[in-house]
């Protein structure tokens, strides 16, 4: 847990993404009395907002405080995983297995130095595993029930993380002992059904209560499924490979030990072990898969696993003839094994500054500048008007700590075949004009100029912005990796831009 404490604390200061934006503008608006899904569209589950809300807290700087809250994340569930991991082999390979499990989480290529939801989810999910060891051993009801309010408690994080509440259900029969083991199956069942109704209940009493449990479903179960339903296959494995080919540099070893680990189990005839272990995999791999868009974070779900089984691989190796058992070949196959990530790690600690770091991380993207153009956002209104994001980019409002103009914080939500898009689109540009923004930011993405999607909200904007607003701030490119604001009162309007700043214009301008 120190170690994983270490590996963080060089990359705290690296800017939000925007994902990361839009938790942290939620959160800040929590603490005005609004309400996710009501009062802002998003898809995630609430308990990442009140992980965010509590980081806010903290005294420091808010990206940092985030950081900080995921360090603590990451090293408990290293913590944990060593648990988990002592139940199937000895303390050295418990370790290995946990500190590689620091490692990998952290790879900036795997976006592994944000506070996304899977980094909060994993630690829940991994102590539900213990749980369900316990519970299988004892039969114990209370155990039965802490494994399903862990994973509620994960499934509170992220959605997929309900597919491992059938996995444990699916091992009882496996795990328990022979007597009544249906039995057992149906009563773990039930008794974990309750843990999990004990999270998701006060959450959705909450809702109801605040008069937001019909937006917290729309968004957070309906919509998703709309999400995932509108990928081709074709789109899911070009997004595959092309992860998978990104992630490769910091872990295709990890994942060769975790194939000899898998043939090792097998051979061995470690019946229980094996379907564990590879269920595990399996059932993590439908939670990286189930949206189609593969997004690197999305494969630290499979981190644990992947560590956990890469161990049986490097053990295996250590004890063949070829090493003579040695503690030393033991050693160095596990120096091996964890130290292969930090190839990809070492220039982000001692070379990159935060602002090169998250370039790396999100090439194409110019989150090292949203800061910057925040501010100039902040000193052209006052903290009581609003303003109209054109894009995809929350983190402004928040590092600005400016209102948006509409519930649609990101406009994702607006295109797309998704059922009622023009209401939607229509109910966004009412919103908007009631609000009077004073300023605006147009930052154009390809998917709201796509014909395959429902223009009507970017003819509406393109229109409402010419005629309402003047540039105030151009974001021009100034490199292929880096970009720089320029004052629209002291040069000319750019051929191409990046994003653009507008403020309102005055009466007869």
């Amino acid at each position: 847990m120190v170690v994983t404490a270490g590996i963080r604390l060089p990359l705290l200061s690296v800017p939000f993404e925007r994902d990361e934006g839009e938790y942290a503008y939620i959160a800040w608006r929590m603490g005005h009395n609004e309400l996710p899904y009501r009062d802002w569209v998003d898809q995630k589950p609430p308990l990442v907002f009140w992980v965010y809300q509590a980081a806010l807290a903290l005294p420091v700087d808010p990206v940092r405080a985030a950081h900080f809250t995921v360090l603590l994340f990451a090293a408990a569930s290293s913590g944990a995983l060593f648990v988990l991991a002592r139940r199937f082999t000895n303390q050295f390979w418990g370790f290995v297995a946990a500190l590689l499990f620091a490692f990998l989480s952290c790879d900036p290529l795997a976006e592994g130095t944000a506070a996304n939801t899977e980094i909060f989810m994993l630690l829940p999910l991994i102590l539900s595993q213990i749980a369900f060891f316990r519970s299988a051993e004892t039969s114990s009801k209370s155990m039965s029930i802490l494994c399903g309010a862990l994973i509620g408690i994960a499934v509170g994080f992220k959605q997929v993380a309900a597919v491992n509440w059938l996995f444990v259900i699916a091992l009882i029969p496996i795990f328990a002992k022979p007597t009544d083991r249906w039995k057992k199956t149906v009563r773990f069942a039930v008794w974990s059904f309750v843990g999990i109704v004990a999270i998701a209940g006060p959450i959705s009493l909450y809702f109801w209560a605040q008069h937001g449990l019909g937006e917290l479903v729309d968004n957070v179960f309906t919509h998703n499924l709309e999400y995932v339903g509108a990928m081709t296959w074709s789109d899911r494995l070009d997004f595959g490979r092309g992860t998978l080919a990104r992630l490769a540099p910091s872990e295709v070893l990890v994942w060769i030990f975790c194939a000899a680990g898998l043939i090792v189990l097998a051979a061995a005839y470690k019946a229980t072990r094996f379907t564990f272990l590879l269920g595990w995999l399996i059932t993590s791999g439908v939670g990286v898969s189930a949206s189609g868009y593969f997004f690197p974070h999305y494969f630290q779900q499979l981190l644990p696993a992947v560590a956990l089984v890469a161990v049986f691989g490097a053990r295996w190796l250590s004890e063949v003839q070829i090493f003579g058992r040695s503690s030393f070949a033991r050693l160095a196959l596990g120096a091996v094994l964890v130290a292969f990530p930090l190839k990809t790690l070492w220039p982000f600690w001692f070379n990159f500054t935060p602002a090169d770091a998250v370039r790396r991380i999100y090439p194409g993207n110019f989150f090292a500048e949203m800061p910057e153009f925040s501010a100039r956002l902040a000193q052209i209104t006052s903290p009581d008007q609003r303003v109209f994001v054109f894009g995809a980019e929350p983190e402004l409002l928040f590092y600005a700590r400016r209102v948006s103009a509409t519930r649609y914080i990101f406009l994702f939500p607006l295109y797309g075949p998704y059922r009622n898009v023009r209401d939607r689109q229509l109910a966004a540009a009412g919103e908007i004009q009631r609000n009077v923004p004073a300023a605006a930011v147009y930052v154009p993405n390809g998917l709201f100029f796509s014909p395959q999607t429902d223009q009507y909200f970017t003819e509406w904007t393109l229109s409402y912005l010419e005629h309402d607003f003047v540039p105030k701030t151009w974001l021009i490119k100034d490199s292929p990796a880096t970009a720089q604001l320029v004052s629209a009162d002291t040069a000319a309007a750019p051929e191409r831009f990046l994003a653009v700043l507008l403020v309102r214009k005055s009466p007869g301008q």
